[in-house]
């Protein structure tokens, strides 16, 4: 695993074979997951504006819904994204229900870890900031950058998950491991990313029925890696 390699110089031509193979199911389910997220919070947010305690604390499961169920279009369209690029065939071919089940377990131990890092920074600037102002800031410098930098060496995760039938602790540590040995590769995926889905916030976030897409054959195509000096 130590060994592994991004192959950065081929995501984009395969990602576009895939996209060219399927372009109306990533339209799709790309459209059913936003649709499902924007609808549910509208939903969310008149029964939280509700005088009644129970509707607001219906408002409240329905906002967490807003999170929930947009995760299985989401997975369906990683999951075709896996089978529809070229090259190596994905190497699991779980069930959706199992990839929900796990991914749902792997979103909740990553937040958890995301939470709990907060929290510990703020009740360390907390204390911190009563002695010295200057220890205080450069404290939560500090856990930012590695608070910043875990959240980092997870982008991987699910898309591993989906392509190698992980668990969730074997996609964060596969996912950390691969990072790791491809630090620079991976500031130019994240940058390639962040692009092309600024570009697709353009035109009243339509252009996102494309972007979203695009960004879920390029991490697929990531997952495709190679050893050193092999031909990818």
């Amino acid at each position: 695993m130590a060994a592994e390699r991004l192959p950065l110089s081929t995501v984009l031509p395969r990602a576009w074979i895939g996209f060219c193979s399927g372009p109306w199911p990533c339209v799709g389910l790309t459209a059913l997951a936003l649709a499902s997220a924007a609808g549910l919070g509208l939903l969310a947010q008149e029964l939280q504006a509700n005088s009644n305690s129970w509707v607001r604390h219906g408002g409240d499961a329905v906002w967490l819904l807003s999170f929930v169920v947009p995760l299985l279009p989401l997975l369906a369209l990683l999951r075709l994204a896996d089978n529809l690029l070229p090259g190596s065939p994905p190497q699991a071919r779980e069930r959706l229900p199992w990839l929900l089940r796990q991914s749902l377990a792997l979103v909740a131990i990553e937040t958890l870890i995301l939470l709990g890092g907060i929290t510990t920074l703020r009740g360390l600037f907390n204390l911190l900031i009563n002695h010295s102002g200057v220890l205080a800031a450069f404290s939560t410098v500090l856990g930012s950058g590695a608070l910043l930098a875990w959240t980092l060496s997870q982008l991987l995760a699910l898309p591993l998950l989906i392509h190698h039938g992980h668990r969730p602790l074997a996609a964060m540590e596969h996912s950390r491991t691969l990072i790791k040995h491809n630090r620079a590769k991976v500031l130019a995926l994240v940058g390639l990313l962040l692009g092309l889905n600024l570009l697709g916030l353009m035109g009243a976030c339509l252009g996102l029925l494309l972007s979203l897409p695009f960004s879920a054959l390029i991490l697929m195509a990531s997952c495709r890696t190679h050893a050193p000096w092999s031909r990818d």
